[in-house]
């Protein structure tokens, strides 16, 4: 059953190949059939090509796809993190089987029994299966990939070889339906010649140019009028400029849960309390660790290596087990104590060699390392026995060498080997990374060091202190319902009231930790201008160590925003224009007759610059920026000739062409630029034919309902 281990042990590799569609397109007809139990649409998580999706159906997959993945990870728990991942990725492979495959029973794709024992033992097997079944020549053995199935098939359902596998023939037949689709569209693509040579040809001119700007900003937006009539007629010419995606707005005041003076004392009491318990402690570390904050540090200090002056001196002048403190430091009351002395020195030179444990067997790494160790004090060179042996391929090709090193550098159990070696002496020492044979070879001089034992205890909010702080937030959400009388009595009291725009998928309120359930609270009404509920029917909000209070201030709808929240952005673009207006009157009229670009730029005290290199295809002009209008009027105007006003981003400009070339255009350049452009486009399709078909699918994300 090797093979079947390292169907388990390759399991991320192959999500990887396949662009993460290992654990996708699983359960589809239970997803589809799923309509008979969405009577209450409370349980309706999504709306997809028509079709509900009921939370359960979900659940039912991301529950599956995360059993998979604990398998193929080896983990009985996953990170948080890793399950807010998971749960996207299952999302975003529910929308795409959904999606894809309305478009492949249109279109007849599909996949028959004897393409898929092609893709798996056949000529053209698929890079996955490859992976798994190659030997050491880069060959696939198609007995073992025969004799594998035959035992996969004769196991019993639930074994996990088995459901990776299925797991990996469903992902590699959903990726060449895939393939299939991106492959009929990008066929579909065609650039004519003409306009392929067209686009060649202004490409390969470059112009150098001098140019003259004049700013929009020169013109105070105080001196230029604009009327509400105006404003309506910009807006309904240009709708599409304002489409909006959905978000709310919430105000919300937080009250921070800060420590008191009495928590403070009631700190600084309980270190006091503990000296002399401390001081006739025997076992420092134990004590350590069975009462203060921090763990046992068990770093060892040289003279002045310890930043707070006053324990410096104490460390470097006490007997050991002498006690300094309490002092405070960091928001931390603490005790100190000296727990050891030792000559030790600043830095070592080191090797080592690493063995690797094999599926977790850490106790067989052990007992190589030994080996290895045996060998070396029978006369066997390190250097030989790295390069052949170590899996840290870094160092072994120079012997295992580790160069210098200071305390510190290594993980610890490393640390402690090898600044308490004598030279030149081989020890074996377990790590997280694997069994090591360690060898010092050189060391710096000896100096006094010393490792202090430090009990702490972080200065806390007291449960009194946490009910005052929470008693405030209550009064004042209970008495402030609406927001006039939010913002009144937060103005009042001198709360800072803060803002933030939220999405749907917005996990984080930034400086609110944990803050999802207030966005699910900010999506789960429609009640504007309302104190936000959480999950209790509290209007109270607990994040971390801040009590919050909300207020939903703004909805806004997917699609045109309302002329009023684009009154400012309006009356901005309509300024422009008339100060374009303005400025080009001015221009023309100094340009009349001007026979250089400097005497328009003398009459309006303007600096002439310098752009070269400009082809129709660059993207900005550097030291102006973005001016398409300017890349253009550049590509097509005559050499010599001085432009007429060209109204930018920036401002108006006028240019005349000082210098232009050419690279010869010939048919296998045209060829190679159609070429470029085709892959161009093929490669955008995989992506933008999905997202067209999405768009189209309607897809309604009621995820936050949930999650």
């Amino acid at each position: 059953m090797a093979t079947l281990q390292k169907i388990r042990n390759r399991g991320v590799f192959i999500g990887i190949i396949i662009g993460g569609a290992l654990l996708a397109f699983i359960a589809g007809d239970a997803l589809k059939s799923g309509g008979s139990l969405l009577a209450n649409s409370r349980n309706e998580m999504a709306e997809i090509a028509g079709e509900s999706v009921n939370i359960r159906d979900f659940q039912n997959r991301f529950n599956h796809s995360l059993e998979i993945n604990k398998l193929m990870s080896g983990q009985n728990s996953i990170p948080s993190e890793q399950i807010e991942r998971l749960r996207e990725q299952v999302w975003q492979q529910m929308v795409q089987e959904f999606v894809m495959n309305r478009e492949y029973d249109e279109l007849g794709i599909s996949i028959s029994s004897e393409e898929l024992f092609d893709m798996v033992q056949g000529r053209n097997i698929d890079p996955a299966i490859r992976q798994l079944f190659q030997n050491e020549n880069g060959l696939v053995d198609k007995d073992q990939v025969v004799a594998t199935l035959k035992k996969l098939i004769a196991a019993p359902n639930g074994t996990p070889q088995k459901a990776y596998w299925l797991n990996i023939e469903e992902s590699i037949i959903t990726q060449r339906n895939l393939v299939k689709y991106n492959t009929l569209v990008q066929k579909g693509l065609y650039m004519p010649n003409v306009l392929v040579k067209d686009m060649a040809t202004k490409g390969s001119k470059k112009v150098d140019f001098n140019y003259i700007v004049k700013s929009y900003n020169l013109i105070p937006d105080s001196t230029i009028n604009v009327t509400e009539s105006e404003i309506r007629d910009y807006y309904s010419k240009h709708e599409d400029l304002f489409k909006q995606t959905e978000s709310r707005k919430i105000d919300y005041v937080s009250f921070d849960v800060i420590p008191s003076t009495e928590d403070y004392k009631a700190t600084e009491k309980w270190i006091v309390d503990l000296k002399e318990d401390f001081t006739n402690e025997s076992n420092d570390v134990q004590f350590v660790e069975l009462n203060g904050d921090s763990d046992f540090n068990a770093y060892y200090f040289k003279q002045d290596e310890i930043t707070n002056a006053d324990l410096n001196t104490f460390a470097f002048s006490a007997d050991n087990g002498d006690v300094f403190g309490p002092y405070f430091e960091n928001e931390m009351y603490k005790m100190a104590k000296l727990h050891e002395v030792k000559m030790l020195p600043d830095s070592v030179k080191a090797r080592h060699i690493l063995i690797r444990p094999v599926n977790g067997d850490y106790k067989g790494a052990e007992a190589k390392a030994d080996s290895l160790k045996t060998l070396l004090d029978k006369g066997a060179k390190f250097a030989v026995l790295a390069k052949e042996n170590s899996s840290d391929q870094g160092s072994a090709v120079n012997g295992g060498d580790l160069g210098w090193f200071t305390q510190g550098k290594m993980v610890q159990p490393f640390n402690d080997a090898a600044f308490s070696s004598k030279k030149n002496e081989v020890k074996v020492v377990l790590t997280q990374f694997g069994a090591h044979v360690i060898q010092v070879t050189n060391m710096s001089k000896a100096v006094k060091k010393v490792q202090l034992a430090i009990v702490d205890r972080k200065v806390e909010a007291s449960q009194k202190t946490i009910q005052a702080a929470y008693a405030k937030a209550r009064t004042f959400a209970g008495n402030n319902l609406d927001k006039n009388a939010f913002e009144k009595a937060s103005t009042a009291d001198g709360l800072n009231r803060r803002t933030a725009n939220l999405k749907r998928e917005t996990k984080l309120i930034p400086g609110l930790e944990n803050s999802r359930d207030l966005v699910r609270a900010a999506y789960n009404t429609d009640n504007m201008e309302s104190i936000l509920l959480n999950n209790d029917n509290s209007a109270v909000f607990e994040f971390g160590n801040k009590f919050v209070v909300a207020i939903l201030s703004d909805i806004k709808e997917e699609g045109i925003a309302s002329i009023q929240d684009k009154v400012s952005e309006i009356k901005r673009a309509i300024r422009k224009d008339k100060k374009a207006e303005l400025i080009v009157a001015e221009m023309t009229k100094s340009s009349a007759g001007a026979q250089s670009l400097l005497s328009v730029a003398q009459k309006e005290n303007l600096e002439v610059k310098t752009a070269t290199g400009i082809s129709f295809q660059s993207f900005q002009i550097p030291g102006a920026g973005i001016e398409p209008k300017v890349i253009s009027t550049a590509s097509m105007l005559e050499k010599g000739k001085i432009s007429s006003p060209v109204e930018g981003n920036q401002g108006v400009y006028m240019l005349v062409i000082t210098n232009e070339n050419s690279d010869e255009v010939s048919d296998v350049t045209v060829q190679a630029f159609k070429s470029r452009l085709e892959q161009g486009y093929q490669y955008r399709t995989n992506y933008q034919a999905f997202q067209a078909l999405k768009e189209n699918a309607n897809v309604i994300d009621k995820r936050y309902k949930f999650y």
